[in-house]
């Protein structure tokens, strides 16, 4: 590295405000060398005595002597705007005083009033220009005072030499006060792209953050109505777990990228539900989901008990429509999930450390909760009398008997959650079948109406071609409805099945759906 670029290495990096707080400085300095060099012009012309030679040394030492109130300011932590408002009046202060100094020659007079009010309006406003004013006057009173009020009378005239040096003044002053507006346009354009940069990266980052927490924990964060504290509180909740039945063995027989893809596509899935559903998410336990609903937000205990057990309905539904796009990914394993909800007191909050937390919930009907699960049939939805009792109303529940269970004493009341009431009967919003050659999903309240017509003309167009015995292979799906066949594989006493039940999925579809 040669010794040029060693320097450059060593130079301290120097932000715009810092840039900006110099190029002030500066301009003050330049100011009163404008004045000083009035003063000399004049004690050279034999216009003013030597002792003002004072007053020049006085002038030379004000710009360290201002510098060093800003650093002392800065050290004691005193606002910037107020040391700027300060010296800015104290500028004013003894440019009145040099005023008198010139006894009062009417353009270099001028020359400096112009200077230092100039830059009391464009740095500080009205107020501060008045009061700008005042202190110039109580400057020029003061200092004139001591000298008598001596003055040059305006008939007399002022030596063109002078005149020359003070209007040179004036002009190298403007010049570096529009450069260095020029130069404080551009720092503060690059303090704005600073900060845009610094709020992308925050943005990003905050939805990298995202992903790790709940949408409502993360919202409540970043919105201010939650503080990551440790704090816990009783609540009633109703909780949810589910797993994949005979996971770690189907682990062990499927390829590393296949399971993964298939792991993380179920997660999605029911992840995507429980959002819709209004569920915090918990987490996740390897193929094990966690979800609790009454808080953050909570829209009552019957409300948030119903949309617990409609959840995992629409759960065990989907799972079927997963089961057969992963059986035409060739993954014959018939997965199937087991559901276990629970109504109860629990304790819920952040709970750790002050650098490690974890928001999640703890208590005997959590652990209850995890039993059901455990106990429950693949494929079923099993719930504890509590819960039964807040939805029996809108959920067609089965009464299962009691269950032992580990950690309770006494035996349990399990219900098992059918499905919606209002979905009942002929009003079902679900269809769903497999057979060879032939799988069909469908969830009307999840159809969006722009698939609507995608999705008749699909249905239609596969019943005619079977109708009429043509070679048919149609692989679709859309948000709330899958389709699979494959005329080749399908069974002859299985062509008007499938055909009469593609019609009536068409007929709710074309109902049910409103575009």
């Amino acid at each position: 590295m040669t010794s040029t670029s060693k320097k450059k290495a060593r130079r301290p990096l120097i932000g715009p405000m810092e840039r900006a707080r110099r190029q002030a400085n500066y301009i003050r300095l330049l100011a009163f060398l404008v004045a000083v060099m009035m003063l000399i012009v004049g004690l050279k012309l034999g216009l003013y005595p030597e002792i003002y030679l004072l007053g020049v040394a006085g002038l030379l030492a004000y710009p360290l002597v201002a510098q060093t109130i800003l650093v002392i300011a800065n050290r004691r932590d005193i606002r910037e705007k107020a040391a700027h408002q300060f010296l800015m009046q104290l500028d004013a202060m003894l440019i009145g005083m040099t005023c008198a100094l010139l006894h009062f020659a009417l353009v270099p007079s001028l020359v400096l009033l112009i200077i230092v009010h100039a830059n009391a309006v464009t740095s500080g406003g009205l107020k501060p220009w008045l009061l700008n004013q005042l202190m110039t006057t109580i400057g020029a009173v003061v200092m004139g005072a001591i000298l008598g009020f001596a003055y040059i009378p305006l008939g007399e005239p002022v030596p063109v030499v002078m005149i020359v040096v003070s209007l040179l003044g004036l002009g190298i002053y403007v010049g570096a006060s529009s450069a260095f507006a020029h130069y404080q346009a551009r720092y503060l354009r690059e303090a704005q792209e600073l900060v845009r940069r610094q709020q992308q990266q925050a943005v990003e980052l905050s939805r990298k953050l995202a992903k790790y927490l709940p949408p409502q924990i993360w919202g409540s964060i970043f919105s201010g109505k939650r503080d990551a504290k440790l704090e816990t509180r009783r609540k009633r909740l109703t909780v949810f777990f589910s797993d994949i039945k005979g996971f770690s063995a189907i682990s062990e027989e499927l390829p590393l990228e296949t399971l993964t893809s298939m792991l993380n596509t179920y997660l999605s899935e029911m992840t995507r539900i429980a959002l819709r559903h209004g569920g915090t998410i918990d987490k996740f336990i390897g193929d094990a989901v966690m979800v609790f609903f009454g808080d953050p937000n909570s829209e009552g205990a019957i409300e948030d008990a119903y949309r617990c057990v409609l959840m995992g309905i629409e759960m065990q539904e989907q799972m079927k429509l997963l089961r057969q796009r992963w059986k035409r990914e060739g993954i014959e394993h018939k997965l199937e999930i087991r559901i276990g909800i629970n109504t109860g007191y629990v304790t819920v909050g952040n709970f750790g450390t002050d650098s490690r937390m974890d928001y999640t919930i703890l208590g005997t009907d959590v652990n209850l909760a995890s039993r059901l699960e455990s106990a429950c049939r693949p494929g079923g939805v099993l719930i504890s009398e509590a819960t039964q009792e807040l939805v029996k109303d809108r959920i067609q529940c089965r009464n299962m008997g009691d269950i032992q269970v580990k950690g309770f004493n006494r035996p349990i009341p399990v219900f098992e959650a059918m499905g919606a009431k209002k979905d009942s009967g002929a009003k079902n919003r679900y269809v769903s079948a497999q057979t060879a050659g032939f799988g069909i999903h469908l969830d009307v309240e999840r159809v969006r109406n722009f698939d609507k017509n995608t999705i008749l003309k699909t249905l239609a167009r596969s019943a005619t071609e079977l109708k009429k015995d043509s070679a048919v292979s149609v692989d679709y799906e859309a948000e709330g409805f899958s389709l699979h066949v494959d005329s080749g594989a399908i069974k002859k006493r299985e062509r008007d099945r499938i055909i009469n039940m593609m019609g009536q999925a068409a007929k709710r579809v074309q109902t049910q759906v409103r575009v």
